[in-house]
């Protein structure tokens, strides 16, 4: 007994990891029962080959048993992709007709393996792990460090049995209050006659009956090639024949549909529109409506005045009428950020953009090359004049924008055809008839494409929900009980939102007859919602389909009043439509049958012409289809390669299972996971507690250690208006650890979240998830420990934020800015307190006020600031006990220099205006090694000469240690040489306090960093700082007898004021080396758009009118930023060269100021700017500037700062600075 388990204590060091189940298991993980239902398959091999397999294992100087044995290997290393396993083999031997003692096999295999060199490795397995002995499997778990669980076997999935006239009676059996049984039990039992009769049993939760005899015909083909084949590599045999194969392509295939060659989607419509004029074709929630006659007439209109602009036939333009000239239709979704919809310009450089006016100001911020904006309202304008649709079927329709891999947007080319022949497939499988569509999806979404152009070919209305509701469950549920809407298409996590909140109105709207699915894996509590719904006739259509075949390839109907439909199993995405065919190819491209997992691949007059300007990536995902017939393949017929996993079922429906990447497929610690599969188990054991579910990976993996761990996220139930169910952390921590799951699928944390994370399609934003705090507080509901004035303030925050950024508990110290607030929003807070008080509360009032205590006293009394408030400027400047540890602790070996002179150097702030132009200078500098940038969103770039120089941080000024982890910041802290802080939360509204996160303990971080080597820091100020002085004119000197309000007012320049004030104190104390840089009014190319001053004078020049700055007095000084970088950085390295001749004591800060030597008088502002412009300007009051500038599309944001400024009473000084 003791050598078998030493044998098995040396296996286990190193044991294999559990084997996966298997792609088409009906669960994503194993699971824990009180009895398994199990069920089997039988197949059976002819004597033939069985005589072939006993001839190879003699010339091995094997048993038939360890043949079998290797294939059953082979087959799972082929099925699964996987190189080393465990299976269960009976010790017994033929005759012995006792209970067979399982004991594990590990093995390995390679894919150059033959079968011959397998069973030869079998064969090495020591004699008396597999001899009928003493070991058992008791004392090899007794003595094998292998982790267990409930839901599985603790050492392999699956077992092989091998006797003589085994009988097996194919019959159900159930096994109540056992251990997990194993995955798959093999047992073979070779005849009298030759024959071997193969039986495969699984648990009837993990595995169909077709499943099984899936399986069984897999090994059977791979038995036969093995053993003809001996000496073929594993990885040539193949597991199926010819007739499986063809059996796959035929099964993959949708009826024909023919449609004739010259229709296109505007000609089709017209064709709709002239059979009925008078009936309704488009209305809005707003009670605005357009017959079809009317928008004809509207089409009309817009192809003319479009042809008269210049556009031609494949102009992309950026929807009917644009087809009618045989233009291309481009969507831009105003959602969208500038800089993405810039990318998207640049890549499709359209001929025009039509644009409505609400979405002009965005327009001026875009490059448009030499194409040119047109107005919408313009339309109205231009007379109905009949012009020729000369659309052709082949040519472009749209060219629709998704993302690509390497975060540039890629343009997809959809042609005519490709629309028409999806619309009408659909139509045709599902019987769509004349219906009233919603459509609220996002234009740069392929869904809407279909929420469009369905009723419009089939004669039907088209009610379009405006931007402000497409969020609101309730009001589009309202909006489609109004208009008797019979068809909608959403993501499934739009659905869950309208099933949520707007169920009251969805009972009624006995009209709904089809809802469309798509865009994410359709999961079973989505049916369950619809099921609860009980309305007779609505069915469920799960589609699915990338946008590069046109919206969708494959359907399922799913009735929703049969309760049968909540056990559906699997949830496939149906059958082919009609033109398209459906394939599963392995990775050399070969179709694979039935049963068999693969890459879905899509073929059809559907498929997309391409990518824009993307050859390559073109040629390498749109291939000629090699299965169709020859006149199809004459005519050029495509397939194109989705990326996505799958499988076709003997019905041929298709299996999505994710994709072949594995997106939400991660492999932890040697396991496989779905997230979607914890997430599921989370919401099934909450029992109705949780609405919604997502699972996270987070923590690190790297020479450390793999650190990573699982986080789920979870939104309370509760019906929107009203409170969500009360989840504490002690409650879930015992969800976590009541969840039937394997140990290594748990989560280490739940956190309830109001709302997860969506893109504006609608579906689920995986990336914001990982980027959700791991941060958690009790719900804490709006109580009476809270006033009516500030019940009032957090109700309307509420309406302002985002919930999945809004906090978790309300608190008196809230601030607006730190839940997810900003300046835009504020200024919706401004207008929502206005419809509740009747009275204005002047914008810079509430940004000096942004928590919920100050906010609420603005209600009785907005000039008192609440008594708590005043600020103890000498404690908030005042360094503390860590400073002084630093120094006491300090290592005098570590401050000098790096011993070949290179520099590396810290930068804070390195994406804004002034932060690239440092970067630039540093960055061409040959005595800079490194700069080292922390970023929060967009990283920061240089030229490609200077790339190699930079190294980049995502990280927060507002987190401990700037959100880099600990050991990343002691390496940096060790190595870093100058430290320039540039990074600040530039805002002149907001609070002081809101600001210190931002400006001031990012300055106390920093400098600990520098005290610890006493590096030099260079802190990057404001100007402005002087304003709180009483001098004309400041020469660069301290200002920190000058104390800002003890209020917070003028937040900014008072945050800047204590960071200077703080760095002098530890100058003082501790000789830290610091330079403080008071730049002036910083101008030049890229300047930001909501500058102040740059505001005032592109704003100024641009109405042809000045504001009057009665109260202002001193200089508007202009100072390059080319000019101000390289100051800075020359300063740093003099300060560096000052190190390197000797420690330097200073015991106070150098100053300088960043100025013009020729700063503009206030009073003088309007004639500079007629000279430097060129323009002739009128002076006006504020408010005359205000209104015009904002009738021009002044920004919301830009508003606020400049109506602060203007319309203060109080006296605006801005005092000369002088050089030093």
């Amino acid at each position: 007994m003791q050598s078998g388990v030493r044998s098995s204590q040396s296996a286990s060091a190193a044991w294999p990891c559990t084997i996966p189940l298997f792609d088409f298991s009906q669960v994503s993980s194993r699971q824990v029962l009180p009895a398994y239902r199990t069920h089997e398959a039988q197949i059976f091999l002819p004597s033939g080959t069985g005589a072939a397999l006993r001839s190879l294992v003699r010339h091995v100087g094997a048993t038939e048993s360890l043949g079998h044995q290797a294939v059953l290997q082979v087959l799972l290393a082929r099925l699964l992709d996987i190189r080393e396993g465990c299976i269960g083999i009976a010790a017994s031997q033929q005759g012995d007709n006792r209970d067979p003692q399982l004991l594990p096999h590990c093995f390995t295999i390679a894919p150059q393996d033959t079968i011959t060199e397998v069973i030869y490795r079998a064969c090495s397995v020591p004699k008396e792990t597999l001899n009928h002995g003493p070991t058992t499997l008791d004392v090899l778990l007794s003595h094998a460090f292998v982790p267990q669980s409930t839901a599985e076997h603790p050492l392999f999935q699956v077992q092989m049995t091998y006797k003589d006239h085994y009988t097996v009676n194919g019959s159900e059996m159930c096994i109540e209050g056992a251990a997990a049984p194993c995955d798959l039990a093999l047992h073979l039992t070779r005849q009298p006659d030759g024959i071997t009769n193969i039986s495969l049993r699984a648990p009837t939760y993990l595995y169909s009956l077709e499943s099984l005899h899936f399986i069984l015909r897999a090994y059977s083909g791979l038995f036969e090639s093995c053993v003809l084949n001996p000496d073929t590599p594993i990885t040539q045999h193949r597991l199926y024949d010819d007739n499986d194969v063809m059996a796959g392509l035929v099964f993959g295939k949708g009826p024909p549909m023919i449609i004739t060659e010259t229709a296109t989607l505007s000609k089709r419509i017209e064709q709709r529109a002239n059979s009925k004029p008078d009936q309704i074709a488009i209305k809005d929630a707003d009670a605005n409506s357009l017959t079809y006659k009317q928008m004809q007439q509207h089409i009309q209109r817009a192809a003319g005045l479009l042809q008269s602009k210049g556009v031609q036939a494949q102009d992309c333009v950026a929807v009917y009428s644009i087809w009618r000239l045989n233009a291309i239709y481009v969507p831009l979704d105003p959602q969208n950020p500038v800089s993405r919809l810039q990318s998207i310009l640049d890549d499709c450089r359209p001929t025009a953009i039509i644009y409505h006016d609400p979405t002009e100001a965005a327009i001026r911020e875009l490059n448009l090359y030499s194409g040119i904006a047109i107005s919408a309202s313009e339309i109205y304008l231009y007379p109905p004049q009949p012009y020729p649709d000369v659309s052709r079927s082949v040519s472009a329709a749209c060219v629709l924008y998704t993302s690509g891999s390497t975060g540039a947007p890629k343009g997809i080319v959809l042609r005519h055809v490709n629309l028409l022949y999806q619309i009408l497939a659909v139509r045709d499988r599902f019987q769509i008839g004349c219906e009233i569509v919603l459509q609220q999806s996002s234009l740069g979404f392929d869904v809407s494409l279909d929420q469009m152009l369905q009723p419009l070919l089939g004669g039907g209305t088209l009610v379009v929900a405006p931007r402000r509701i497409r969020g609101d469950a309730i009001a589009l549920s309202r909006l489609m009980l109004a208009e008797k809407v019979t068809y909608t298409y959403a993501t499934p996590s739009e659905y869950m939102m309208l099933l949520r909140y707007g169920s009251d109105a969805l009972q009624q709207l006995s009209s709904w007859r089809t809802a469309f699915v798509g865009g994410e894996a359709l999961p079973r509590h989505l049916i369950q919602l619809f099921h609860a719904l009980q309305r007779p006739g609505l069915r469920l259509i799960n589609r699915y389909g990338p946008t590069e075949i046109s919206i969708s390839s494959s359907c399922l109907a799913i009735n929703t009043f049969d309760p049968a439909c909540v056990e559906l199993q699997p949830i496939s995405v149906g059958r082919t439509l009609p033109g398209y065919s459906t394939y599963i190819l392995d990775s050399n491209g070969s179709p694979l049958p039935i049963g068999f997992t693969g890459e879905i691949v899509v073929s059809g007059p559907g498929v997309a012409k391409g990518y824009l300007h993307k050859d390559a990536l073109t040629k390498q995902r749109f291939l000629p289809d090699p299965f169709v017939d020859a006149p199809s393949q004459s005519c050029g017929v495509n397939m194109y390669r989705t990326g996505d996993k799958g499988r076709l079922l003997p019905t041929g429906e298709l299996v999505y299972l994710g994709r072949i990447d594995g997106d939400h497929q991660i492999k932890l610690r040697g396991y496989r996971i779905e997230l979607d599969e914890i997430a599921d188990t989370i919401l099934k054991s909450a029992e109705g507690r949780l609405a919604e579910a997502v699972v996270s990976v987070r923590g690190l993996h790297d020479a450390e250690g793999d650190r990573r761990f699982l986080t789920a996220f979870v939104v309370p139930s509760g019906r929107q208006g009203q409170a969500a169910v009360n989840v504490t952390m002690e409650a879930l921590d015992e969800l976590v650890a009541n969840l039937p799951l394997p140990p290594y699928m748990l989560p280490r944390i739940i956190i309830p979240v109001d709302e997860l994370p969506r893109n504006p399609n609608g579906k689920l934003d995986r990336r914001a998830v990982d980027q959700l705090p791991l941060s958690f507080e009790n719900q804490q509901a709006i109580s009476s420990t809270f006033s009516d004035a500030e019940r009032l303030i957090i109700g309307v925050w509420e309406q302002c934020l985002d919930q999945s950024a809004s906090t978790a508990v309300w608190r008196l110290g809230t601030d607006f800015f730190r839940v997810g607030g900003n300046s835009l929003l504020m200024v919706k807070v401004q207008a929502l307190l206005q419809q509740h008080l009747g009275r204005q509360i002047p914008l810079r009032t509430l940004f000096q006020s942004s928590t919920v205590e100050e906010m609420a006293a603005l209600l009785t009394d907005e000039l008192t600031p609440p008594p708590d408030s005043v600020i103890d400027w000498e404690q908030e400047t005042l360094p503390g006990l860590d400073e002084q540890y630093l120094c006491d602790e300090r290592n005098a070996e570590c401050s000098s220099l790096h011993a070949d002179g290179a520099i590396e150097v810290c930068l804070t702030g390195s994406t804004g205006f002034l932060g690239s132009a440092l970067l630039q200078c540093l960055a061409a500098d040959p005595r800079v090694a490194r700069i080292h940038c922390s970023y929060r969103s967009t990283p920061p770039s240089v030229s490609a000469a200077g790339s190699a120089k930079l190294v980049r941080y995502k990280g927060d000024l507002t987190a401990p240690r700037l959100g880099l982890d600990r050991t990343c910041w002691q390496e940096l802290a060790a190595r870093v040489d100058l430290i320039i802080h540039n990074g600040a939360d530039v805002s002149f509204l907001k609070s002081y306090r809101s600001l210190h996160p931002a400006n001031v303990q990012s300055t106390r971080v920093l400098a600990h960093m520098a005290l610890r080597r006493r590096i030099p820091f260079h802190f990057v100020s404001t100007a402005d700082v002087a304003r709180l002085t009483d001098l004309e004119a400041l020469p660069p000197q301290s200002v920190a007898q000058s104390k800002p309000p003890v209020d917070g007012a003028h937040g900014y320049v008072a945050s800047k004021w204590a960071s200077e004030v703080y760095l002098e104190r530890c100058a003082t104390r501790f000789q830290l080396p610091c330079a403080i840089h008071r730049p002036t009014d910083i101008v030049g190319e890229g300047v930001h758009s909501t500058d102040f001053i740059q505001g005032l004078i592109q704003w100024s020049v641009h109405t042809r009118q000045v504001p009057a700055l009665g109260n202002w007095t001193g200089f508007l000084d202009f100072v390059s930023v080319t000019d101000v970088a390289r100051d800075i950085t020359q300063a740093g390295f003099r300060s560096l060269d000052a190190r390197r001749n000797g420690p330097q004591m200073s015991d106070a800060p150098s100053f300088h100021h960043h100025c013009s030597t020729s700063p503009v008088p206030v009073g003088q502002f309007r004639e500079y700017l007629e000279e430097r412009y060129g323009v002739s300007l009128r002076t006006v009051d504020a408010d005359t500037w205000l209104e015009r500038a904002r009738e021009e599309g002044l920004s919301g944001l830009l508003e606020g700062v400049v109506a602060a400024a203007l319309t203060d009473p109080q006296p605006h000084r801005m005092p000369r600075m002088l050089h030093e």
